[in-house]
């Protein structure tokens, strides 16, 4: 019963266009793939250990060793051609509004 529920979870969470990732140095093209590097040059933090908690395509939560950090995409230049920056939004939101880290990742 426990693992229907689960299912069902991960079903209505893709479904809605939030979903649950991993390793951000996972994501190879699309705004996601500069990220990684931004982040780890931000906070110090290899990309292995950046993981994406979840996305809906505007807004990333973010685990970077072990601190949750939220940002958003600002798209910039024209519309042929936009690139994307990651702009970190964490204090605009309360504490009880960001998820959880994650566990540690199996043999980190």
């Amino acid at each position: 019963m426990k693992l229907v529920g689960i299912v069902l979870l991960a079903v209505g969470l893709v479904g809605s266009g939030c979903a649950t990732v991993g390793p951000i140095s996972d994501a190879k093209v699309g705004p996601l793939a500069i990220a990684g590097s931004q982040v780890s040059f931000d906070f110090d933090c290899p990309e292995e250990r950046i993981r994406l908690i979840r996305t809906d395509n505007t807004t990333i939560d973010l685990d970077i060793c072990g601190v949750v950090r939220r940002y958003k995409s600002v798209a910039s230049g024209n519309s042929g051609a936009p690139t994307h920056t990651w702009l970190d939004v964490t204090n605009s939101y309360p504490a009880s509004a960001l998820p959880a880290p994650l566990p540690p990742a199996k043999g980190k």
